[in-house]
């Protein structure tokens, strides 16, 4: 394999991370929207259950 091709792979390889990271925050977002919706029909409780139940965690403090 030659450096270009190398360095070609690697580029490729960051693209696709940062699309991923980028995919991940959105589904972060996308879901503490959804939870922070819930309590409209429920107690907070009942939305950290729900949050809880789904496999979400969408009431944990940012960069904790």
């Amino acid at each position: 394999m030659s450096e270009e091709e190398r360095e070609y792979l690697n580029e490729m390889i960051r693209s696709l991370n940062n699309q991923l990271v980028d995919a991940l925050r959105e589904r972060d977002e996308a879901r503490r929207m959804y939870c922070y919706a819930i309590p409209e029909n429920c107690d907070e409780h009942e939305a950290r259950k729900i949050a809880w139940e789904r496999g979400w965690d969408c009431f944990k403090e940012d960069g904790k």
